[in-house]
């Protein structure tokens, strides 16, 4: 959890991210967190087998820098990077297609995201995406949360 102690602490720390190549850290992953300029992680795929070592691995990143943020690109839908143990979330245009129900989906697919990242330490996603879907864009697609720029942030405040 963000706490004031952990903001104050948060602006000792350099503007670089990191990442980790796996899901242990190594003695060379150690001294670059440990350096002054480092001041993220983004976790990927590759660094996950289970939510039991995610937590782990969060655990081990926050000893040896206490304060320092845990990333990742986790949204739902096709982008959700860590899987087993993770509820599986639906696209944002899923949620948003549900006609009256998209507030309630998205709410409830926003809350689900941040409890579990959370409860593995990790400190924020990369998420929502606020692109817009012209309907050109099979990267964005249904990552989306909107035709128009209104119903993005609509939906962005919702999840």
């Amino acid at each position: 959890m963000l706490t004031p102690k952990k903001l104050a602490l948060a602006h000792t720390l350099g503007p670089v991210v990191v990442d980790i190549a796996g899901t242990v850290l190594t003695e060379h992953e150690i001294r670059r967190l440990e350096h002054p300029m480092t001041g993220a992680v983004i976790l990927f795929t590759r660094n996950f087998t289970s939510a039991e070592m995610l937590r782990a691995l969060c655990g081990a990143i926050h000893a040896v820098r206490p304060g320092i943020l845990i990333s990742v690109d986790h949204e739902g839908g096709r982008v959700q990077r860590f899987r087993e143990g993770f509820t599986e979330v639906p696209s944002m245009a899923a949620c948003r297609a549900a006609g009256d129900q998209a507030q309630a989906r998205l709410a409830a697919a926003g809350y689900v995201l941040a409890s579990e990242l959370r409860a593995a330490g990790v400190d924020m996603t990369f998420a929502p995406v606020l692109d817009i879907d012209y309907g050109r864009s099979a990267v964005i697609g249904n990552r989306s949360l909107g035709s128009d720029r209104d119903e993005v942030e609509r939906n962005a405040r919702a999840l």
